[in-house]
């Protein structure tokens, strides 16, 4: 649960400035293919989006009434604000360099997985992954510097970050892999050549873009118009998505104090940055059962997200262990929070996912 999102920053704001994780789905899956729905379907879908939108808005609002301010308003605005070119010209002198590192970080990581998990050399481009790397940061650095708010991302780069993943992970799913792990130390690097409080300025828009990579909104929005108008499934999927972000935190409580002093190779389960990528991993599970239950198919998980993860969760020392009772857990607290009539949709999916990251599969 700390490893396929898990390289992340040090010094980042508390976990709960930045789990924009579930709540950034509103305008993914309004904006990927919308014109192909048809007219039937698009109340239902339409409902699906704005429900999305809602509570993305909601959570946003929440947190800036609530978050605490350590110097007065108007000084800290003057700061940031006469600080941000500055800011701006950081990043973007670090980002191409920081590109370079990331990839020659990811190499070291995950090379022999070439030959281990027969992936084809010829697909994974470092030259293009690099390039895509930049080009999507850029977009989330220049709107820092217009002072767009940060859930206009989903607005201005949701789009281009989901044609980028479906890019990889169609060609192989495993190359998604290699580019979600670039995106990681590449935001990694950037965050490091600012100071804290410039950090906790820009790393939530750089966190917009690493989810967008990691949950597959794009492919979710493609299934839902797919769906007759007010479908069972439809609706199931949409009563989760309203509850992902709490039922991620709820999962990575019990599971830490299940696995007290537990390291991966990014740290403690305590520390806050694995804590920030740690709901997230439990985010992405829970969108994969979404993608299973609107495709029908638990495909998504065979051939995405399994494969994956039995290439990054070894080499970023998770243990199967803790996975399986991330699983189990998350299992009780979808049967707690959904009713009858949504668990009988995720269920089927639910045991599948567990059976398949079972001890049995990973004896040996």
């Amino acid at each position: 649960m700390t490893g396929i999102s898990q390289i992340s920053s040090k010094s980042l704001p508390a976990a709960d400035q930045l789990q924009h994780g579930d709540s950034l789905a509103s305008e993914g899956i309004t904006g990927s293919h919308t014109d192909k729905i048809p007219e039937a379907k698009s109340v239902s879908v339409s409902s699906f989006a704005v429900s999305w939108a809602k509570k993305y808005y909601s959570t946003v609002a929440a947190r800036e009434n609530q978050a605490p301010r350590q110097i007065p308003p108007s000084l800290e605005s003057t700061n940031f604000e006469g600080n941000r070119a500055q800011i701006v010209d950081k990043l973007t002198d670090t980002l191409k360099l920081a590109s370079e590192i990331a990839w020659s970080r990811v190499e070291a990581l995950l090379g022999e997985q070439i030959e281990r998990h027969a992936i084809n050399p010829s697909l994974i481009n470092s030259l293009e992954i690099a390039a895509d790397t930049r080009t999507l940061y850029r977009k989330a650095i220049d709107a820092y510097a217009d002072r767009e708010p940060i859930f206009r991302l989903s607005v201005l780069v949701g789009k281009d970050i989901i044609q980028v993943r479906r890019k990889y992970s169609e060609t192989d799913p495993l190359v998604l892999g290699f580019v979600t792990v670039q995106f990681q130390y590449t935001s990694k690097i950037l965050l490091g050549c600012l100071s804290e409080s410039e950090r906790s300025e820009v790393a939530p828009y750089l966190k917009v873009v690493e989810d967008y990579l990691h949950i597959p909104y794009g492919e979710i929005n493609e299934a839902a118009a797919n769906q007759p108008a007010n479908s069972r499934d439809l609706l199931a999927v949409q009563h989760l998505l309203q509850h992902t972000t709490q039922i991620a935190s709820a999962v990575y409580e019990r599971a830490s104090s299940q696995h007290q002093g537990y390291r991966s190779s990014s740290g403690y389960l305590s520390d806050r940055e694995v804590k920030i990528s740690g709901i997230r991993d439990v985010e992405i599970f829970q969108s994969y059962l979404c993608w299973c239950v609107l495709e029908g198919s638990i495909r998504p998980v065979q051939q995405e997200l399994f494969p994956i993860c039995v290439m990054l969760y070894p080499k970023l020392h998770v243990s199967w262990e803790l996975v399986q009772d991330m699983l189990l857990i998350l299992f009780w607290e979808i049967c707690d929070r959904l009713p009858a009539e949504d668990l009988t949709v995720f269920v089927p999916y639910l045991r599948t996912v567990t059976e398949m990251f079972s001890s049995d599969v990973f004896e040996n």
